[in-house]
């Protein structure tokens, strides 16, 4: 599965940056991703990255088994929106994302490919609907790192704060999460927990595939984290799902799914990628 930019741009960008002109261009980019031809937006210093090949190879295998609408919970700069319409142009998009200089990055990144039956909710997704503050540790911009959870990374500088928006569930338009759900992507620096459970009613009546990021918790100190792993671990199990973790680490863009009792306890960023698969569903997910 491959993702690359052309010579030419990357040639241009770099001198760019060299220049200290980045910043300042908006133009757009051509990439290729998974054979399909991609214009990822220069604008204001934003760029969509095209990293993580083994997420498109994901993507590919799940959206084949999960045909409804794909639900995007922590858009950032499009990185998986790129992947899904390359995969299948024609599925139904909805992201929520409330950072709002990635919304209008975005809402460029769609425009710019002519994408059809996309949406972008302009806030977070959680329980109940609300003003939070979002924490960026990397800027002003599209930082996705920046998390709504206070304190998600203790002994990191913030380098900016942003007042945003959260809805929640109960106020979600009739028609944004109708049926049928066929994936969900998460990937909220340490709110998951709570979109989870702002989801769990669609999640029991569409069942739907789960690809999630679940930050370590490093050691036994780090309560906070062990805390929201265990809701998020209940609240799967009693929906009757399966925990599925992605090995990607050294396979050259490949992955393999291995099934596990429980996220646990370590440190590495390299298995803190999981699919979670209804029960009756786990035997589909893995190779034969």
């Amino acid at each position: 599965m491959s993702m690359e930019i052309s010579a030419s741009s990357r040639l241009a960008n770099r001198i760019l940056r060299r220049l200290r002109q980045f910043d300042r261009l908006n133009r757009s980019v051509e990439a290729t991703v998974g054979g399909r031809p991609v214009a990822i937006p220069v604008s204001a210093g934003l760029m969509a990255e095209l990293t993580e090949p083994w997420m498109l190879a994901l993507l590919r295998q799940l959206m084949t088994m999960a045909p409804g609408a794909f639900i995007d919970v922590g858009v950032n700069l499009g990185q998986t929106l790129i992947k899904a319409k390359t995969i299948d142009p024609a599925r139904c998009y909805v992201g929520f994302e409330p950072n709002p200089v990635c919304v209008h990055y975005v809402e460029e990144l769609v425009a710019a490919n002519g994408w059809a039956d996309c949406r972008v909710v302009p806030a977070g997704l959680g329980l109940t609907s609300g003003i939070v503050t979002l924490e960026l540790y990397h800027g002003r911009g599209g930082d996705s790192a920046a998390s709504i959870v206070e304190g998600f990374r203790p002994g990191e500088a913030i380098s900016f704060r942003k007042t945003v928006a959260i809805l929640g569930a109960e106020d979600l338009p009739d028609d944004l999460l109708a049926a049928p759900l066929g994936l969900i992507k998460i990937d909220v620096e340490g709110a998951e927990a709570d979109v989870i459970d702002a989801l769990a009613p669609v999640i029991a009546r569409d069942r739907p595939l789960v690809s999630m990021e679940i930050l370590p918790c490093y050691d036994a100190a780090r309560t906070d984290r062990i805390a929201r792993q265990a809701r998020i671990e209940a609240r799967f199990a009693g929906l009757d799902y399966r925990i599925l973790r992605v090995l990607h680490e050294g396979r050259g863009g490949s992955y393999e799914l291995m099934p596990i009792d429980a996220i646990g306890i370590h440190g590495d960023l390299a298995l803190c990628e999981y699919v979670i698969c209804p029960a009756e569903r786990v035997a589909e997910c893995l190779p034969r």
